[in-house]
């Protein structure tokens, strides 16, 4: 060999590549044709009978909502709508930005920029650049979100949208799912701008290609949460304009997504790498939990936050302590139940959309005034909650207390019967001076709030339902008792506070045999909560 002959030099060695490609082979190992045929099989049949009773469900509604917008419509409502003229498609629009909010809250929670805790170990102690590491779970996130976002989108477009063609609302649901995207963007923006990572410790190494200067007035402004919710305010008009078939709002859809994406893709490595760990920690608690069809489990995932600062409010007040076993409990649930950072965020946000729905919908029925009342109750209960499903995780921990076990629920329960107590008190109130009955309604909704509270800590001390329990052959085919038990465990007591409360809301006010009745149903629900067996 001659001097100047040319020397090969090593390949580089890849461990992102490596570690999928040893991963595809491994599962595609582990997997038979027959078992993929049957998932693709049960998947497609699935679908096809959700999409049959969805779209008889689609076209009742769409009588319902013709009927409430129809310039004639007469008869009797809850709320008037308000006497000036509204733009058309009022409610649906207020209702695409609510989606394209929680689509960005929710987003943030699970990164969207996101590592296993493996790959989090593995790769990024590791001196290269992170952006190959994240971006393709990345990108694979964001295919997901626009598919499920655009076939959501096609029922409540054919639903709310009753002059667009079935072309326009294919359209629409496409722009709707960039919209989605964009949204998902901010959330990536929001976690770049989390600040760099500090170097000291495997998950916080910095790697090769990555800069970590801090971030500059603009990109802090661009990951703050209020010009986000401006550009999500902005494209949650752009749907109804593509099912009429104006397409340049569209392509601005299309170029705020390209743009926030060229925005975030450069600066993926200065992510801190233990926000990368608990995204992807987060995102498989959560799947395992909507996997089980565990609600409690999804609520703790999202709940968690790590740039909340801890709380010492009311410290002063807890230190006096309590004279008896009871009295100290009850002020350290107090003092807890004070502490939960954003507990009052989901409350106060339904309370407006739903004032809002009631507002911008037109003259609608009775009845499907009363299902938004009721479907807002149905999601604001879980909310109060968060405190006893932390103490649910280990339920052993009461029986250590001098106290009896309902004595114990007792306690956990006073704080979110106070606080619905008040919250459906608000609500009520604002309903009556909407004109929808007369003032008893305000006692009426303190009455029901109580039970709503105590339906909040029966649904947080709900068992895990189990899956090994075989369906019992009724009449009506085999159904799963043992399974759906342990679901509905909280909203049955949920609905039986809510009766009388719909009633009165109905008859537009409230005597005094139901104002009874309400208070004997939340004592009712107090009772179940205290003594019924969490089996």
């Amino acid at each position: 060999m001659t001097s100047g002959a040319a020397v090969g030099t090593p390949a580089v060695f890849d461990p992102v590549r490596f570690t999928r490609q040893a991963s595809r082979a491994y599962t595609r190992g582990r997997s038979r044709i027959r078992d993929v045929f049957v998932d693709v099989y049960t998947a497609l049949l699935t679908a096809g009978t959700i999409g049959a009773l969805a779209a008889g469900l689609v076209l009742a509604l769409r009588e319902q909502v013709a009927l409430a917008w129809s310039a004639d419509s007469a008869g009797r409502t809850l709320v008037d709508p308000p006497s000036f003229s509204l733009p058309d498609g009022a409610a649906p629009t207020v209702l695409l930005f609510a989606a394209l909010a929680a689509i960005m809250v929710v987003a943030r929670k699970l990164g969207p920029a996101a590592v296993s805790g493996p790959e989090g170990y593995w790769w990024l102690s590791l001196p290269v650049d992170r952006r190959r590491m994240v971006s393709g779970r990345l990108i694979r996130r964001l295919v997901l979100v626009w598919a499920g976002a655009s076939v959501l989108y096609l029922p409540f477009g054919f639903i709310t949208d009753l002059a667009a063609s079935v072309r326009g609302q294919f359209g629409a649901a496409a722009v709707f799912g960039l919209a989605a995207v964009c949204a998902v963007l901010l959330a990536l923006l929001r976690q770049v701008g989390a600040g760099p990572a500090a170097p000291g410790g495997p998950a916080t190494a910095t790697p090769a290609g990555a800069s970590r200067t801090a971030p500059g007035p603009a990109r802090r402004m661009a990951s703050a949460p209020l010009p986000g919710l401006l550009l999500l305010a902005v494209l949650s008009f752009v749907p109804r304009q593509a099912a009429a078939g104006l397409w340049g709002p569209a392509l601005v859809t299309l170029a705020a997504a390209v743009a926030l994406w060229l925005v975030g893709r450069p600066r993926l490595g200065d992510i801190p790498g233990r926000d990368l760990i608990r995204g992807g920690a987060v995102s498989g608690h959560a799947g395992s939990a909507v996997y089980l069809m565990d609600p409690n489990e999804v609520a703790r995932a999202l709940s968690a936050d790590p740039g909340v600062v801890v709380s010492s409010r009311a410290g002063r007040w807890y230190a006096k302590g309590g004279r008896t076993p009871f009295g100290a409990l009850l002020r350290a649930d107090t003092a807890a139940f004070l502490r939960t950072p954003g507990l009052w965020v989901r409350p106060v946000l339904l309370l407006s959309l739903c004032m809002t729905l009631l507002l911008t919908g037109g003259r609608q029925p009775v009845p499907v005034q009363l299902a938004l009342i009721a479907a807002t109750v149905f999601a604001v209960v879980p909310a109060l909650g968060a405190l006893a499903r932390r103490t649910a995780i280990m339920p052993g921990l009461d029986l250590l207390l001098p106290l009896s076990l309902g004595v114990v629920r007792l306690s956990r329960t006073a704080l979110p019967a106070a606080a619905l107590a008040l919250w459906s008190a608000l609500f009520c109130a604002v309903l009556v001076l909407l004109g929808a009955g007369s003032p008893e309604l305000i006692a009426l909704g303190a009455l029901a709030g109580v039970g709503f509270g105590a339906s909040a800590v029966r649904g947080a001390y709900r068992v895990q339902p189990d899956w090994t329990a075989p369906p019992v052959d009724t009449v009506f085919g085999p159904v799963p008792t043992a399974q759906t038990g342990a679901m509905i465990r909280g909203l049955d007591t949920t609905l039986l506070a809510l009766v009388p409360l719909l009633l009165g809301l109905f008859l537009g006010y409230a005597p005094g045999v139901l104002l009874l009745a309400q208070a004997g149903f939340s004592a009712v629900c107090v009772l179940m909560v205290m003594y019924s067996n969490p089996k």
